[in-house]
């Protein structure tokens, strides 16, 4: 009787294996984290561009921008200044007002461009009636400020910010559904300000160092930035 040899992995050989893929999983592990940090970046800057552009379009047909939402209907809230992406009032989907980690966005907004009385500017020869020329010549009347990591104004001059968008990051500082704030893991006295929403937000690089964190994205126009890149009318009214 003729008898086959079957040839099999000794232990030693499925240790050794074992080993060399631990080793590149190990390694591997780094560049994963990276490209899926990139991935929630990227992807929390989009959705904030798709709602500034939705603000935009909002402006023009509505001549204000929207209040935020109160919760997480989406729909806008009277008299609230920050608050949730109103996205069942600009017509974009629950996705969007969220961040690349899932997480509910904050939205502001200046008051004076988000009231109804915005509607009743006046100018020199009379009551303004187009969407452009009301919105553009509206006052800041009043709390909404962007500043650096110095704590200097990212809006000056005649101009002034009309609206932002704040993703807070991984590190809390953001809206859970039943309106509660995620608290803050961080010491970043920039990260914790832009959690209890004063209506001062701060906008810089990301910090990752121990506990002093700063991984909160902002995108904020002020009034003729926004009228300009987002609402593609210019300003043409001198302030």
């Amino acid at each position: 009787m003729i008898q086959k040899t079957i040839r099999a992995f000794a232990l030693l050989e499925v240790a050794i294996a074992l080993s060399v893929l631990g080793v590149i999983a190990y390694m591997g592990m780094p560049l994963i984290s990276k490209l899926s940090n990139w991935q929630h970046t990227r992807t929390t800057a989009a959705h904030q561009e798709q709602i500034m552009e939705a603000l935009g379009a909002y402006v023009l047909a509505n001549m204000r921008l929207p209040c935020p939402a109160a919760n997480t209907s989406g729909q806008s809230e009277p008299g609230t200044n920050i608050g949730y992406v109103p996205y069942q009032t600009l017509g974009i989907s629950e996705k969007i007002a969220k961040d690349g980690q899932h997480h509910w966005m904050t939205y502001a907004v200046q008051p004076s461009l988000a009231s109804s009385n915005i509607m009743f500017v006046q100018s020199s020869s009379g009551f303004l009636m187009d969407s452009q020329s009301i919105f553009c010549a509206a006052k800041a009347l009043g709390t909404l400020t962007i500043n650096n990591d110095k704590n200097e104004p990212c809006v000056v001059g005649t101009d002034f910010a009309a609206t932002t968008i704040i993703a807070h990051g991984n590190s809390g500082g953001y809206y859970l559904d039943n309106g509660a704030i995620q608290p803050v893991n961080s010491t970043d006295v920039h990260k914790i300000t832009n959690a209890n929403r004063t209506g001062i937000f701060v906008t810089k690089t990301a910090i990752c160092n121990d506990s002093n964190i700063f991984d909160d994205t902002i995108l904020f126009a002020s009034r003729n930035n926004l009228m300009a890149n987002w609402s593609k009318c210019p300003c043409k009214i001198p302030n």
